[in-house]
């Protein structure tokens, strides 16, 4: 019995909720590559709230950094999870 409890909560413990988001736009800065999206304002454990320059973002949207081969596979209007 000990066995499966401590199996279990190591089961827990491991166990990581992806978060999905809508692609809204698409930027490279620097050879740096982001996606902007409308983050769940109630859990932000991966993105920031950003100051956008970009026309129709604003402070309500959040950024994520991505390799440049994320950034050629996704377009905007996808999900990305993360």
């Amino acid at each position: 019995m000990k066995r499966f409890i401590l199996i279990f909560l190591f089961s827990l413990s491991c166990s990581k909720d992806k978060e999905c988001v809508i692609i809204l736009n698409k930027e490279e800065v620097k050879e740096n590559y982001y996606f902007y999206f409308r983050p769940n304002l109630n859990y932000l454990p991966n993105s920031q709230a950003n100051s956008l320059g970009s026309p129709g973002l604003n402070a309500n949207y959040a950024s994520g950094k991505v390799s440049k081969e994320l950034f050629d596979q996704y377009n905007i209007g996808d999900e990305y999870c993360f």
